[in-house]
């Protein structure tokens, strides 16, 4: 069995006394036991005719503003094109032109662009993916990417970062041979900031956002000649002209905190210093977005020129060949792991979310039931790929409705900074039978815990946010758009907007159209509406959707025998009974699935994990203040790594969990 989540029996509390369960507007639907795979050699090819053919006519309602972005027009690039390079590299001057912003925020469209279309594409990758869940497919669109962090808290994390950091970093310049880099390995030591004048020759800019001065004496890896301690530790005299009597470095800055007294100076290496190659991997990941903060990215401009020894400035390529970057670099085992430009830097995991899936819900040639209907591409493990067999038209406003715009302007959205994957106590599972105690921070699970004791929670979903207004969306404060870098422009539809579109699929059996019919109906509990999620801003409460499905199938012996009888084509479906294709597709989940996690569960609406499924597609979803973000300021709800509920411990309108002992969680 994979592990189980714990969920958290006691709130946390934050320094005012307020207690607290974890909340956010997501929640996972966890991992499957197992996988449910289809026969290949019984899945009908596409040169017969068989099984059922048909449509599904969709008429979809909006019950929360729904947006999906349009594609700009090649006169907008042209006009737009040098603003737009910069755009792309979050330089957004081009979006104080308001009528660039009216562009820019356009709803995705045809020929005319007050009425609003839904690609195609979005419609069938949100089908696919309630497919892969609740037809129990494989885990595979998980990042191999590992994760980088820094934490010197007292947590579990923070123990375990200090234990491969400290008193084990080492100092070197970066430097480029050719194509290839590699560290050349030199000896550094620390500098009061009182022999360098201070804070204000140092550093430039307001505090907190102070970054490295790059030009004078004192600046950021300008050339100093220094007199060391006895024990080499510690600088006791520095000057910025060449002496016989001192050692030539270069001066380090790595950022102004709060208490820091002390900067380093990198003494040159020596001629015959080790050198340590660097991969490309390494390098690229060094430069990642995952990696580099919005400090990072101002107090290290990509193109400004680099001092060196004459006082000159060098580009940073020569500047590599030449002098090279003080780095600061760790290696374990005899390898190198990374490297940073302060001695703490971050550290990339040991294990990637990808390998906390466990290897049998990522079989290769496993063929779950989203594959089998949708297809799939040739890779390195599967020779062949085969062509899906639906086939998804955009999704249309109904023509005749007015007043359709949440507003008659392009709005901002507010800004959500939401926790990333590296908040482990939210994305990964915390079983407390393997030691991994929710309750208490110093047993938490994280990205080096061994793949035996946690997996990634699972697939994540967004909760319905019930009744979502303009001011719900729109930014409450201004937006200096020549230097902002987060907000962006969009002009959703409002709640209540019709769309009409049709599913064409071909040659599916029983179950594989039963699986079309029940992600689209969702068949939970009778007396609950369930809404589908789509488009942009999921965590404002935007994109829930109501769909409406009517199928009609295809006889085609019927058809054929009829098709020029009397005086008119005879091309009529027939709209059949639903019931038996959604029954068709349970049985074959139910019967495929673990036995342990099926129970004594007669249809899927009884397993837990797609209770799960269906609590976070219920409409009109938990009270508001159980799916806001938690908040840093003026309180940090994160610091003390509170654990995320279960969707089902979730108690609706009250701020508390369910203690919830049923027979999925005991057996």
């Amino acid at each position: 069995m994979n592990p189980k989540h714990h969920n958290p029996k006691q709130k946390r509390r934050d320094r005012d006394g307020h207690e607290f369960w974890a909340h956010a507007p997501y929640n996972f639907v966890p991992l499957p036991e197992k996988v449910v795979a289809v026969d290949l050699a019984q899945m009908p090819g596409h040169d017969v005719y068989t099984g059922y053919t048909g449509y599904i006519d969709c008429a979809l309602e909006t019950r929360s503003p729904l947006y999906t972005r349009c594609a700009l027009e090649p006169e907008f690039f042209a006009r737009w094109a040098d603003n737009i390079r910069k755009m792309m590299s979050d330089d957004r001057k081009m979006m104080s032109d308001d009528e660039a912003r009216r562009k820019y925020a356009q709803f995705f469209h045809l020929d005319d662009a007050e009425r609003p279309v839904i690609p195609g594409s979005s419609l069938r990758g949100m089908v696919r993916v309630l497919v892969e869940i609740a037809g129990y497919g494989k885990m595979q669109w998980v990042t191999e990417r590992r994760l980088f962090f820094r934490t010197v808290d007292s947590s579990v994390i923070g123990k375990h970062y200090r234990s491969r950091m400290t008193g084990k970093v080492e100092t070197g310049f970066l430097r480029k041979r050719g194509r290839e880099y590699y560290i050349k390995k030199c000896d550094s030591a620390r500098i009061r900031r009182g022999l360098l004048g201070g804070v204000e020759e140092l550093y430039a800019g307001e505090p907190p956002n102070r970054t490295p001065r790059w030009k004078g004496q004192p600046a950021q890896y300008c050339p100093v000649w220094v007199k060391l301690s006895n024990n080499r530790r510690f600088v006791e005299h520095i000057q910025y002209q060449s002496a016989s009597d001192c050692s030539e470095g270069r001066l380090v800055i790595t950022g102004d905190v709060p208490g820091k007294k002390k900067e380093f100076v990198f003494l040159m290496p020596q001629v015959d210093a080790e050198e340590i190659p660097v991969s490309d991997e390494i390098i690229r990941r060094f430069h990642d977005e995952d990696q580099i903060t919005l400090w990072q990215e101002r107090a290290f401009p990509k193109d400004a020129p680099l001092p060196s020894r004459s006082n000159g400035y060098l580009p940073e390529d020569r500047f590599l060949q030449r002098e090279g970057v003080p780095i600061f670099f760790l290696r374990e085992n005899g390898a190198l792991t990374f490297l940073g430009r302060a001695q703490m830097f971050r550290l990339p995991y040991t294990q990637s979310p990808l390998d906390l899936v466990p290897p049998d819900l990522r079989q290769p040639n496993d063929i779950d039931l989203a594959e089998a209907i949708f297809g799939w591409v040739p890779e390195a493990e599967r020779e062949h790929g085969r062509a899906g067999r639906v086939y998804f038209t955009e999704a249309a406003c109904e023509a005749g409705q007015k007043d359709i715009w949440l507003s008659d302007v392009a709005i901002t959205p507010r800004v959500l900074a939401s926790p990333k994957p590296t908040t482990f106590q939210h994305y990964l599972v915390q079983d407390k039978d393997k030691g991994h105690d929710p309750n208490n921070k110093q047993q938490l699970a994280h990205y080096a815990t061994p793949d035996n004791e946690t997996t990634i929670r699972g697939h994540k979903l967004y909760w319905h946010r019930r009744e979502v207004k303009l001011d719900d969306v729109r930014e409450r404060n201004g937006v200096d758009w020549s230097t902002d870098t987060q907000h962006t422009a969009i002009r959703p539809v409002k709640a209540g907007v019709t769309f009409r579109f049709r599913i064409y699929f071909e040659n599916l059996r029983d179950f594989e159209l039963g699986a079309l019919l029940w992600v689209l109906t969702l068949p939970g509990e009778p007396d609950k509406d369930y809404c589908h999620s789509l488009g942009m801003g999921k965590p404002l409460g935007m994109g829930a959707v109501k769909i409406t499905p009517t199928l009609y199938l295809s006889d085609r012996a019927e058809r054929y025998t009829r098709l020029f009888a009397g005086s008119d084509w005879q091309l009529e479906e027939k709209p059949p009974d639903t019931q038996s294709f959604i029954c068709a597709f349970e049985n074959f989940v139910l019967n495929g699935m673990d036995a342990k996690e099926r129970g004594q569960a007669r249809s899927l609406n009884e397993v837990e994990r797609i209770k799960m499924l269906l609590k976070m597609l219920e409409w009109p979803g938990p009270d508001r203040s159980l799916t806001e973000y938690m908040v840093i300021e003026p309180t940090n709800e994160y610091k003390e790594r509170p654990v995320l509920p279960d969707p089902l411990y979730i108690e609706e309108g009250d701020n508390t969990i369910k203690d919830i002992k049923d027979s999925f969680r005991t057996s």
